[in-house]
């Protein structure tokens, strides 16, 4: 049996970075077509195989030219700055390990805290800030912390026979309520802990 591999060989390239209505002129030898996606960027082919890129609006795309057969791509992001500032302060203040990536108009921050004061950290740096998503959640190692928290905030309130285990990567409550008001109170008071110490997950 004979078995046929192609190998496609690309020198890998950098992103080019714009800030919205910052230009570029970009030298492609041989271009012949050129493709640009979406409205965060235009292109104006000039004379002299050369390409000139426009910033539009915040996020990332893709250049796509042709050069004789050959197709070729790079990725474009446009920035105000705003979204590297932030990457910057999240990596230096919070963790290293989260991802700061900007898509069109919105941020969004990923990736796995190590504890509740991480989390609140993050909270605190964007809570202003309309344009940023966390998707950041706890590591599951944590999760016991969180049923101490809840069992806690469940006392304080007054359910001082409810408490909350942690199983696996859930947070269970046990124990007893004197009826179904104090039950959905208790579930009410686990959610906002959880959701709180959790990120919303």
């Amino acid at each position: 049996m004979l078995t046929t591999a192609l190998l496609l060989s690309t020198l890998a390239i950098e992103p080019l970075h714009l800030t919205p209505g910052g230009q570029e002129v970009v030298k492609l030898p041989g271009v012949t077509r050129v493709a640009i996606s979406g409205d965060v960027a235009d292109v104006k082919v000039l004379p002299n195989s050369e390409v000139m890129v426009l910033g539009k609006q915040r996020g990332r795309t893709t250049i796509t030219w042709w050069a004789g057969n050959k197709m070729n791509t790079r990725v474009v992001v446009v920035d105000d700055g705003h979204g590297s500032d932030l990457a910057k302060m999240v990596h230096e203040l919070i963790s290293p390990s989260l991802t700061v990536e900007q898509f069109q108009d919105k941020i969004v921050i990923d990736g796995v805290l190590d504890s509740i004061d991480d989390m609140n950290r993050l909270k605190s740096l964007v809570a202003s800030d309309p344009t940023v998503t966390v998707m950041a959640h706890l590591n599951p190692r944590v999760l016991p912390v969180v049923a101490e928290i809840i069992t806690a905030a469940l006392h304080r309130e007054g359910l001082k026979t409810a408490f909350a285990t942690c199983v696996g990567d859930r947070i269970l409550l046990e124990g007893s309520v004197a009826d179904t008001g104090e039950s959905q109170k208790a579930q009410l008071i686990a959610d906002s802990v959880y959701a709180r110490a959790t990120g919303g997950r």
